[in-house]
């Protein structure tokens, strides 16, 4: 028994903080999260085909904002965007991703107080439905640190 104990190497500092790269049942959907982790990745595609069909536009609204340069917040949050929502479906560096989705849910907030002022009722303009997916994107951290 000794033997076994001094030939242990425990895991690096980097490996701990980066966690498994893919979820373990990552898609086994007795466990909750795991849906809940899917459909928020899922809610990003669509609302980045809208910046793709409209990058112009896109551009105008982050410069609204204040967000400048404009065409690199653009394309960092085109680049978050992508990037969390295909690690959210797949289940690759959760732990990491969702705190992704929250940052980009924050600077998304931040854009609509900005532009709109502070509301709350998404139908409003207001910033609910961001809070949410940014609080759920939280969760799936959170879970994901837990696993």
């Amino acid at each position: 028994m000794s033997n076994l104990s001094s030939t242990y190497k425990a895991p690096s500092l980097l490996k701990r903080l980066l966690g498994p790269a893919l979820m373990p049942n990552r898609f086994d959907l007795r466990h909750g999260i795991n849906g809940a982790r899917i459909i928020a990745g899922m809610f990003y595609f669509p609302h980045l085909l809208s910046k793709l069909r409209d990058l112009s536009g896109s551009a105008d609204f982050f410069a609204s904002a204040g967000l400048h340069p404009a065409w690199l917040f653009l394309t960092l949050a085109i680049i978050v965007e992508a990037s969390s929502g295909i690690a959210l479906v797949l289940g690759l560096f959760t732990r990491w991703a969702g705190l992704l989705s929250a940052g980009a849910m924050a600077v998304a907030i931040y854009a609509v107080f900005a532009t709109d002022g502070i509301g709350w009722y998404w139908a409003g303009g207001g910033v609910e439905y961001l809070v949410f997916w940014g609080l759920l994107s939280i969760a799936i951290s959170y879970d994901a640190w837990n696993r």
